[in-house]
């Protein structure tokens, strides 16, 4: 497995100091105490007790080595290492996963891998928890000391390894390799992509991986880190047993310059372009050498760098309004290209052909950001907000989730970094932060300005033609406005927002239905809405609605796309007077969140507020039907998006792909797409028709609360039961056609053939038969990874989704795979073979292992008010009541042999099957 070596921005590195982290439902611990050591040998291990959840265990084994320490001859052989540690060894000849194979443990669940361009790491959650730690810590010693690499071993891989190589290949690779090459240009990077190259993977000899292997896997150059339900005195034990008598070997001397940058002063114009791709945007980068401060002075200096980011994302929003029509936002990126070097760039989205226009503007917020810097005052809030912050953190002990702490410790260890305990990290914040001045943001600013690497990259949308600006002719530009009188950033507007506009929607509940067992009551408003309020602690101290209709964007009365736009926008908008920013402070400050969805056949309004806020959650609704308004900047960004995706799509491979796959599966397109004229005809007026007709049609709403009923009665009839209702739009059905079909098309810039397979069987809904459904997927898609991979050989990674649809009560499935062109007819026949024989292969041991899984999961989804919610609407999307609440204790009942083998006849029917195969271009027939 490969992972991307470009590092994320600094700004989430900082903000994770000042964020509490996304808590999950489970068991939270708090902060365990860390056991560190290293071997005589050199390995190092961390050691991190979190008994929360009992039996428990997370091992990483990272070896510090990856593709930029591989040499000229061994183009992706770090990586081809990583996948041949799992076959003989000298204990397991038969292979190492082989041999766990046996014991039960499988691919991607249990163990793992990764490698990029630095490092190598092995992960392993045995199935057994804690009782498996002694086979995964033999396994791993196995597989970083002892492994054979032998030549027929890796002969046989280097198909699985091919196949990974062709599955990454497509647009987002090739613009990443573009960008790679602009930014970490003077440095190992470009040339040493992880993967390799199709030839080297097709010829690299075993010798290269066994000299990669003896240089690199050593002792001295690896670590451990364990988390879980252990004792670190016994886990100390085991390490030194399976790993202590492994010799220390010396390790070449690597230096800076395998991992930086050669800065320069120079100008560099790059085109970034692909056919397939539609960013449409100029930008201007800066490369900087960022050595690390000494540790007094790293974190003030990492808190430098987060407020100017911060500060400086604010007031590039104010000027947001003041930036050309075709141009959209300007926004601050930066990131880590190096060990020490990183990219700090201003980018600006415009529309196809008016990149001049664009990169003026760059270039006059870059001078107008020389000259004025950032303001104080935008420096002062920024503080304030990470004070804010920090009190909170400071003022409670931190507690997290398994799975959160594996996630927070796992990142600080494999960046050789500390990890700092939030409350920590609070303290020092508070006490660095009086001292950083608005003279301390706008020197850091300045020197990232002006330093004198620079890059400028014009991201050319499809396959339209431009001619882009030399150096000299840039420089010129840079010259004639710096010589512009500019004036600073508008100040941030610092008055309160105007108060929401004040509407009579009032009406009256005028019936009650009460559903004793499930906890549930059904009521009818004036309007004729319906309101289905499910009374549960699982909701503590919030209020969660949503609200249905029969509107979807395909209704006869709308036009499609205008009615998608114009929901989405409606919802990023404010009443008339405020801005999209506006309403989304407002949201804020009333700690509430309100969303619209609208899709072919129904429109859904989500959201959820504290319970004493569920009258501005009330309030917000409600004005999307009496004030619907729409923000002109988010109506401009939507244009450009469409404008850039209309050019990518002309003479498009991708957009030809789409256009077959519709025909083949529906016989023709759900909606006809704008054309440019149309795009840019479009006005405000327009949108707001069709969001007229959308909002009329009658509402049930589901709200989940636990409050008292005459307080939800009285916000209920105040803000919604008098909203005006017509009548439910009628849509014309879009589905999937019955009958076989098949298509291949010449379609791929690439050498690889992408394979999707659909079917479908007509099935009415139950919940019972989607959990059949359900299992039978998870075994059928095992079955599939067995044909396809492991036997055949053919692809690393293949997609298997099939569900009962409960609104058009279809068992559908897809399954999407890439191979080479030669084998894909051979593999797609062995697909569609494994889906016949998987209900045969389905024994009674395998559907007992997926119940026991059914039923641990079932208890983690019972106290999950989200899937509770969404059953609630299901139930009375098929049984209007609250019916399925009442079954869910006895799904499990479903789980029969019989019951999963019936479902997994039809998950493939080849009287309803389409297959689509798109191979290179150069194998056209």
């Amino acid at each position: 497995m490969i992972r991307k070596g470009i590092h994320s921005l600094c700004v989430a590195l900082c903000l994770s100091a000042f964020s509490p982290a996304v808590q999950s439902e489970e068991t939270r611990s708090p902060l365990p105490v860390l056991t560190e050591g290293t071997l005589a040998n050199g390995l190092g291990y961390t050691l991190v007790p979190v008994h929360s959840d009992k039996g428990r265990i997370d091992i990483r084994l990272g070896v510090d080595a990856g593709s930029l320490d591989e040499t000229d001859a061994q183009s992706g052989v770090a990586h081809m290492v990583e996948h041949m540690v799992f076959r003989a060894s000298e204990a397991w000849p038969e292979g190492v996963a082989e041999a766990l194979a046996k014991q039960g443990w499988k691919r991607g669940l249990h163990y793992n891998a990764v490698t990029n361009y630095e490092r190598t790491q092995y992960m392993m959650s045995p199935p057994n928890g804690t009782k498996g730690l002694d086979t995964s810590l033999n396994a791993l010693a196995q597989m970083v000391a002892h492994a054979r690499l032998t030549q027929t071993d890796l002969d046989d891989e280097r198909k699985i390894i091919l196949e990974e190589w062709r599955g990454k290949l497509g647009v987002a690779t090739r613009m990443n390799a573009q960008r790679i090459a602009a930014l970490r240009d003077g440095s190992r990077y470009p040339q040493r992509v992880t993967i390799g190259s199709e030839d080297a993977i097709n010829t690299m000899p075993a010798t290269q991986l066994q000299a990669f292997y003896q240089r690199w896997y050593h002792p001295n150059n690896m670590r451990l880190m364990i988390i879980g339900d252990i004792k670190p005195a016994d886990v100390q034990e085991l390490i030194v047993r399976h790993f202590g008598a492994l010799p220390s070997v010396a390790l070449p001397e690597r230096t800076l310059a395998w991992y930086n940058q050669k800065l320069e002063s120079q100008l560099r114009v790059v085109r970034l372009q692909d056919s397939e791709s539609g960013g449409s945007q100029v930008s201007w980068v800066n490369r900087i050498d960022d050595p690390k401060a000494s540790d007094d002075g790293e974190y003030r200096h990492r808190l430098i760098n987060q407020i100017t980011l911060s500060a400086l994302t604010r007031q590039l929003k104010r000027q947001r309004d003041l930036l050309p029509t075709s141009v959209g936002n300007v926004v601050v990126r930066k990131s880590d290209i190096g060990r020490t070097t990183v990219a700090f760039g201003l980018f600006a989205d415009t529309l196809p052909g008016e990149h001049s226009k664009a990169l003026d503007t760059l270039i006059r917020e870059r001078e107008r950001l020389i000259r004025f810097g950032v303001s104080e005052k935008d420096v002062e809030n920024v503080k304030a907000d990470i004070r804010e912050t920090a009190l909170k953190m400071k003022a409670a002990p931190e507690k997290r989730a398994f799975a959160d702490w594996v996630q927070m410790l796992a990142i600080a260890w494999q960046n050789r970094n500390a990890y700092v305990p939030t409350q920590t990290r609070a303290v020092r914040a508070l006490a660095e932060l009086d001292g950083i001045t608005a003279a301390d943001i706008n020197t850091r600013l300045r020197s990232w300005l002006q330093a004198p690497d620079q890059l400028v990259q014009f991201s050319i949308p499809g396959k339209t033609e431009a001619s882009l600006p030399d150096a000299a002719a840039i420089e010129q530009r840079v010259q004639t406005i710096a010589a512009e009188k500019l004036q600073p950033t508008p100040a941030e507007k610092t008055t309160a927002l105007a108060p929401l506009p004040v509407r009579d929607t009032a009406g009256k509940r005028v019936a009650v239905t009460r559903f004793a067992k499930e906890k549930v009551e059904e009521w009818t408003l004036s309007n004729g809405d319906r309101v289905v309020w499910l009374r549960t602690p699982l909701a503590k101290n919030t209020v969660r609605v949503n609200a249905h209709s029969q509107a979807g964007y395909l209704s006869q009365g709308l036009v499609a796309w205008q009615a998608q736009l114009a929901s989405q926008l409606v919802d990023q908008s404010g009443p008339a007077g405020w801005s999209s920013a506006d309403m989304q402070r407002w949201k804020a400050d009333n700690a509430l969140s309100l969303s619209v969805t609208q899709e072919a056949w129904s429109l859904e309004v989500s959201g959820q507020s504290p319970v004493d806020k569920i009258d501005a959650l009330f309030h917000r609704y409600q004005l999307l039907h009496t004030d619907a308004n729409i923000d002109a900047d988010s109506m401009k960004d939507s244009i450009m998006s469409l404008a850039r995706r209309q050019v990518m799509q002309q003479g498009s491979l991708s957009a030809e792909r789409s256009k077959s796959t519709v025909a083949l599966r529906y016989g023709k397109p759900a909606f006809t797409e704008p054309t440019e004229a149309e795009l840019l005809s479009l006005t405000v007026k327009d949108l707001l028709a069709q969001w007229q007709t959308t909002r009329r049609a009658p509402v049930t709403w589901f709200i989940l609360a636990d409050m008292p009923a005459d307080k939800l009665k009285k916000s209920v009839e105040h803000y919604l039961a008098g909203i005006v209702r017509d009548k439910p739009l009628n849509a014309a059905p879009w589905l999937p056609l019955p009958g076989q079909r098949e298509q291949q098309e010449a379609l791929n810039i690439e050498p690889k053939a992408d394979v999707r397979l659909w079917s479908f069987s007509e099935t009415p809904w139950s919940p019972e038969k989607a959990v059949q459904v359900s299992i039978a997927r998870n075994l059928a898609n095992q079955q599939l990874k067995t044909a396809l991979r492991d036997d055949a050989r053919g692809v690393y990674n293949l997609l298997f989704n099939s569900e009962l649809n409960d609104k058009d009560n279809r068992i559908e499935s897809e399954l999407r795979f890439t191979t080479s062109s030669e084998r894909a007819q051979e593999l797609a026949v062995r697909a569609e073979q494994a889906l016949k024989d998987a209900p045969g292969q389905i024994t009674a041991q395998m559907v007992d292992n997926e119940r026991q899984a059914f039923r641990r999961t079932e208890q983690t989804r019972a106290q999950d008010i989200t899937t509770v919610q969404r059953r609630l609407i299901l139930s009375y999307r098929h049984f209007n009541s609250p019916e399925y609440l009442s079954r869910l204790n006895t799904l499990d009942q479903a789980i029969t042999l019989e019951g999963v083998r019936a479902m997994a006849e039809r998950l493939y029917n080849p009287d309803n099957r389409v297959l689509y195969t798109v191979l290179p271009q150069e194998t056209q027939p």
